[in-house]
This record gives structure tokens, sequence and C-alpha cells, in this order.
């Protein structure tokens, strides 16, 4: 008769996370090593060896020294691909507004929750001088199954198409490639914009907005705006109603004083949120209010802004819907399904109290 052999305490341990794997308590990406010692109260060696256990028998799949290990089997049984998803910026995110800080990290952690990797890249297109050949180089050496990119120039996604690996387009310019996307279209709020400010007797509204919008041809949105000029019959001059500038702090200031020498706006409507605290300090300093001398409209709203004196009129941009198309695509890909659905959201303008009669600025 063969003795028996009492099972090591990391065969145990192997043993309590397969009936974890079947029960469905733990999906996707593992926790750490440490954090599983801790909790059974064994030692790190212990949890190591049996982690190795059951990735020899293609439980665990582990893709090398400073990657989280992660399950490969459903309740079923079935295999299931993990994916490690990367996110290219187009500026460091520290440096960008609260929507791309709210938007990014609900993707990130929502990419988590279905049990996949996410993380952004080490380095935006800024910070890789905007070369194509940098930035296909460096999204080839993160080693990614999938990218989002984000806010990209045309050339950059027609690179992105290129890649032999699934690419979402989250915004930027992608209209005919095949690409699976989400954009925001600002073309609806806009005109309904334009129409209020109208209606309140407004003819000289100026449009200010980041170069990329005017460059090298008018965007959706811009050209939105002086479409519903026109049909209004307010003959758009692009030079004064989406004024080009100088993208700096000095450069705004510029612009500013032009506009009000000699031929004042009634209504200001500012997309970015950091130019609308310098844009309210200058109209204070020349003895102009808002909205009693110059409506404003502030197209992107940051949540510092609720504790201004009145309520600006904004747009509500929106962050589930896009995080729910790419949850969409996230979950074909596991599946080794092509989805190159695209689809556009329209945020909604919300008057809120900056905005009145027009009237003659003094």
């Amino acid at each position: 008769m063969q003795a028996l052999t009492r099972p090591t305490l990391a065969e145990h341990t192997a043993r309590h996370l397969r009936e974890g794997f079947r029960s469905g308590r733990w999906q996707g990406l593992l926790p750490g090593v440490r954090q599983f010692a801790t909790e059974f109260g064994v030692s790190r060696d212990v949890v190591l060896e049996a982690l190795r256990l059951l990735e020899a028998e293609g439980l665990v799949i582990h893709e090398g020294a400073g990657r989280s290990r992660s399950v490969a089997t459903t309740r079923r049984g079935a295999v299931r691909k993990t994916l490690r998803v990367g996110i290219l910026l187009p500026s460091p995110l520290e440096e960008d507004n609260a929507h791309t800080h709210e938007l990014i990290t609900g993707i990130r952690q929502t990419i988590e929750s279905l049990g996949h990797a996410g993380f952004i890249a080490p380095k935006c297109s800024l910070q890789l001088g905007g070369k194509i050949s940098r930035i296909r180089r460096h999204l080839e050496e993160c080693k990614a199954d999938a990218w989002i990119i984000y806010s990209a120039d045309r050339d950059v996604l027609e690179m992105a198409v290129e890649l032999d690996m699934p690419v979402f387009a989250l915004g930027g310019i992608s209209e005919g490639l095949p690409l699976a996307g989400s954009r925001t279209d600002l073309t609806a709020p806009m005109e309904t914009a334009v129409d209020h400010l109208v209606k309140q007797g407004h003819r000289q509204i100026v449009l200010i907005c980041p170069p990329k919008w005017r460059s090298p041809r008018l965007n959706h949105a811009a050209a939105a705006f002086v479409n519903r000029l026109h049909t209004h019959s307010i003959r758009a001059d692009t030079a004064y109603h989406v004024p080009e500038w100088e993208h700096t702090p000095a450069g705004l200031h510029a612009l500013l004083r032009a506009l009000f020498f000699a031929t004042p706006p009634t209504a200001l409507l500012i997309m970015e949120p950091e130019c609308v605290g310098p844009g309210l300090v200058f109209l204070a300093e020349h003895g102009l209010a808002v909205p009693r001398h110059v409506s404003l409209i502030n197209l992107l709203p940051d949540p510092m802004q609720a504790f201004y004196r009145i309520g600006l009129a904004h747009f509500e941009w929106p962050v589930q819907p896009h995080i729910a198309n790419v949850v969409r695509w996230v979950r074909a890909v596991a599946r080794g399904r092509a989805d190159l659905r695209f689809s556009t959201i329209a945020p909604a303008f919300v008057q809120g109290e900056s905005t009145a009669r027009a009237c003659r600025v003094p």
C-alpha cells in the first residue's frame, strides 16, 4: 500500500484559491501576493508557490515581473482573455480640465472592474513632440493588448489604424476611419446657445476657443457656431467671431484688449475653463459686468466655478455614455470580436444666469 502524504501548505492555499475562482470571489486581476499572505495567514513564499501551482494548471496567468496575475477561467471553466488596455492622452493628465480627469479616471476604474488592467501611457502625445514615429514606437513599447486614444489629431488616429491591435478613438478627428469610438458632438448645443443669444438681441458674439479649433480649418463645433450665425443673417467674419490668438495668459489678455477696443462683443462663448476666470477679471477691470453688459457662456464648466457669484451658462458634457461605449468595446475585444461601432453624444445647453438682453457696451 502506498503511504498517504499530507497536502503542503502551498497546496492547501492553492485549493482555497481554486475554490474562490469557481465561486467567482476572485475574477480578472488578482490581489497582490502580500495581500493574499495577510488574508490567509501564511508567508509570501507559500502564496507564490500556490500561485505557481495554479499557473501550471492554466488557472492563473502571469505575464512577467511587475505585472499583476489574473484568473484565466470563468465560473464555467472557459478560457477568458484578460486585457492590458492602454490610454494615450494628448497632454499630461495633471494639466488637463476636470471633465477629462473624470472621464479618464472613470474609464480606468471601469476597465479594472471588468477584470482587466487599465493604464495611462507613460508619455503623452505632447511629450513625444507630436511625432508620429515616436508615438507609434511608444505605443509598441508599452505592450498593451488594446489602446484607447483620447482627443487625438487625425494623423495620430491614421497611424493607429495601422497598429496590429484594437483601437478605440475617444474624441479626436476620426471620421471615416475604421475605428471604434465615441465622440462628444457640440453641434446641437452650439446651435441652441447661438439661438438663445440671438433671441436676446446679441449679434456681436465671439467664440474664444483653442487654436486647434481653427487650424488647419474650423472643426465641427466652430463651424457649427459660424453656420448658425449665418442662419440668423449675421455675416460671420472668422477673424472677429472666431479670433486667432496666442494660447498663453498674455495672449488671452491681448485678445480681450483687441476685442473690446473697436467693436466690443456683447456675448462671449469661452471654451476652456481656465480662460473664464481671467476673462471675468478683465471685464471687471474695465467696468463691465456679467450679464448686465456682457453675456457669457462657458462651454466646458469646472467644479470650481460653483463658487462664482452667478451660475454660468454652460454645456453639460457627458461622461457615463462614453464609459458605457468603452465597456461595450472592451467586452467585445476580450471575446475576440471586432467592434468598430462609433457613437456621437451631444451635451445639453444649460442657460444659467450669465446671459441677458444685449446692450451697448460702455
